[in-house]
């Protein structure tokens, strides 16, 4: 199964729910017994963040970690939902429905942001062209914000590998650039002039660009009891780096959690 990152709850019910529907059509008892429809690691656990893209203050928040899978069909991993609407019969070349959140501020999350206006947290839709390589894949895909925050869109390549350290700890490895349209850039990177001060000057980056390492561990123990905890550090590319409320270029992010293997 092809799957992808960083899981809103809506989207995933929805997609258990076609998942289970395409199990009752198409299956025997011997076919369930054979593989479930769920398989993978879902858990809840404390992430640590920056309280916004290029702070260096940091904030947790209590999250759920799931690395599912539903069938051949859907997929939840983390920061990312998605669902399959077309692939070859051997599944190593896929499409799929994709969405992610992007995180938003407000004046009270930084010295630097003091009198500028909140930046709406948004999510962000499209398709993804995933191809399978061997323990992980590659994926190219191109995702919109469909809650109107900044109304721009986002290119993004990232390549996955798993690897079983141990017989129960595993790890996935994640690398990934993301090219931010001028629309989605200049709002959550740009200084307005309404916004500018002596400190602070007006700022347009256009454009812009991100990449990250990821890596998301699990130590499976027990009957299904297992452990999640990752590592995920994002670099701001040219121009926003520039930006003057960045006050760090890397963003990292923590997490770790007690879940249980489906």
């Amino acid at each position: 199964m092809m799957r992808f990152a960083s899981y809103p709850v809506v989207i995933a019910l929805a997609l258990c729910s076609s998942a289970l529907q395409a199990e009752d059509a198409a299956g025997t008892t011997e076919a369930k017994t054979e593989k479930s429809i769920v398989t993978g690691r879902l858990g809840v656990g404390p992430l640590l963040l920056p309280t916004y893209s290029g702070s260096a203050d940091y904030r947790v928040w209590p999250v759920p970690l799931a690395d599912l899978e539903f069938g051949d069909y859907a997929y939840l991993y983390y920061w990312e939902a998605g669902l399959y609407v077309f692939a070859t019969k051997d599944r190593d070349l896929g499409i799929a429905i994709v969405a992610t959140p992007r995180i938003g501020y407000d004046s009270s999350d930084g010295d630097r942001l003091t009198g500028m206006m909140t930046r709406k947290s948004s999510l962000e839709l499209g398709l993804s062209v995933d191809y399978r390589l061997g323990a992980g894949g590659v994926s190219l895909g191109y995702l919109y914000d469909v809650t109107g925050a900044s109304s721009g869109g986002v290119i993004r390549l990232a390549g996955l590998h798993r690897f079983e350290v141990t017989q129960s700890l595993g790890v996935d490895l994640l690398l990934e650039a993301e090219w931010l349209s001028s629309k989605v850039a200049n709002y959550y990177f740009g200084v307005t002039a309404s916004e500018a001060t002596a400190t602070r000057p007006t700022f347009h980056p256009g454009s812009g660009s991100d990449f990250t390492v990821g890596l998301h561990f699990n130590y499976d123990f027990g009957t299904r009891s297992t452990i999640l905890f990752g590592y995920e550090g994002q670099l701001l590319g040219g121009p926003i780096s520039d930006s003057p409320i960045v006050v760090t270029r890397l963003n990292n992010l923590l997490y770790v959690g007690y879940g249980w293997r489906f």
